[in-house]
């Protein structure tokens, strides 16, 4: 139970709505948004203004018509060149970080030392946003895990703001690992990205590992880091299953579900498919068309309450809590 619940806070903190007082966003208006975002971080951080023009959109962002939110890739090495923090880059100060790292090193339980250290780089930059800019919230008690949770406004093609704002994660990791982690396909229905990618989560959990969209795959005993790019998870995968699995495959979700019903025994599938209800009953997200009845059939087993269902979706009647 325990590992759930830490598999539950790692879902919260790494996708969903933190804020509670964002909006979606129209395609139209993403890169616009996003370029007026770049160019205020350059002014906050004008040592570090080339980076921010590596943005890259990860997800279903600018795919869609619509998006919930925006996720952005940042490389990590911009924090750390050569593995040290860039206090001088990011105008931090040395002192608080230090007692950052002093602070969560006695707090944490499981966290790496270089978790620890990108958790305090990112508090310390968050607070800077927050300083500086009145349009632009930085959740910094949620930040920390990977990723930098900020609401910003949305801006129109003609430069105009709209009024409202949007979630904008930065995504602090390897951006291979991060295109990989938070792929999103264009798909038909109820089924989202991170569908596909919490389906993954529950594959590798059901092997006594921690997948992390930015920091990879971890053997929950040991601690050790598995795999830290898409060919070595993959890799891991098809020695963890005996599978043949594909890219292609696991960067869809009917093609992977569908690959795991027929080459998993009905055991292992149905446990790995209890594991993938019960992370989904903790994420803001409706429940693919065709795992719906499985999930009906399941509800007083395995704890499920929709709390965090959408309005739209056909489970409300089966609802027992509400956000």
């Amino acid at each position: 139970m325990i590992k759930l619940i830490n598999i539950v806070k790692q879902i919260l903190l790494e996708g969903g709505n933190v804020f509670g007082t964002t909006d979606s966003i129209q395609k139209a208006n993403i890169e616009p948004t996003v370029e007026v975002f770049r160019s205020q971080l350059s002014k906050i951080f004008p040592a570090k203004a080339a980076s921010f023009k590596s943005f890259e959109k990860l997800g279903s962002a600018g795919k869609k018509d619509v998006s919930g939110d925006i996720d952005l890739s940042y490389d990590v090495k911009n924090l750390f060149p050569e593995g040290k923090p860039d206090f001088k880059g990011w105008g931090v100060d040395e002192v608080k970080y230090n007692e950052l790292v002093a602070k969560y090193t006695k707090s944490a339980r499981t966290a790496s030392p270089e978790k620890i250290q990108l958790r305090a780089m990112i508090v310390l930059i968050g607070e800077k946003i927050n300083d500086a800019l009145e349009d632009v919230e930085v959740d910094t008690k949620a930040s920390g895990s990977g990723s930098i949770f900020c609401a910003v406004p949305q801006y129109g093609p003609d430069g105009k703001k709209l009024g409202k704002a949007v979630q904008t994660d930065i995504n602090i990791g390897n951006p291979e690992w991060l295109r990989f982690s938070y792929y999103s396909n264009t798909y038909s229905g109820n089924v989202k990205g991170l569908h596909r990618t919490q389906l993954m989560l529950a594959l590798f959990s059901n092997k006594g590992r921690t997948f992390g969209h930015s920091t990879g795959v971890i053997d929950k005993e040991t601690g050790t880091q598995e795999a830290k790019s898409p060919q070595e998870a993959i890799k891991l995968l098809n020695k963890l299953y005996n599978f043949n699995i594909t890219q292609d495959i696991l960067d869809d979700y009917f093609k992977l579900e569908d690959y795991m019903k027929k080459n998993l025994s009905e055991e292992e599938y149905s446990s790995i498919m209890d594991r993938y209800l019960k992370i989904l009953d903790s994420t803001r997200a409706d429940i693919p068309d065709n795992l719906q009845q499985y999930w009906i059939d399941n509800q007083e087993r395995l704890g499920l309450k929709g709390k965090f269902l959408p309005d739209t979706s056909n489970l409300i009647p089966h609802q027992t809590e509400k956000a």
